[in-house]
């Protein structure tokens, strides 16, 4: 797709690293203890993410409109 919406991509991304921190927590010493599917919400996300930027809200706020 050649006209890709950069605030979708950004949005994506900060998604991507604010779950990856979030799942990753666990105290001292221990292993987080997540379910595996836990872990396919980080691409799943991020593809529903782009699609609404995409498809549905259509706004982009880093390309400006040449008038």
């Amino acid at each position: 797709m050649k006209n890709r919406n950069i605030t979708g991509i950004v949005v994506a991304v900060i998604y991507c690293i604010v779950l990856y921190a979030i799942l990753i927590d666990a105290p001292p010493g221990e292993v987080p203890n997540n379910p595996l599917w836990v872990y396919s919400l980080i691409p799943l996300g991020a593809v529903v993410i782009t699609s609404l930027f995409d498809y549905v809200i259509k706004f982009d706020f880093f390309k400006k409109k040449k008038k």
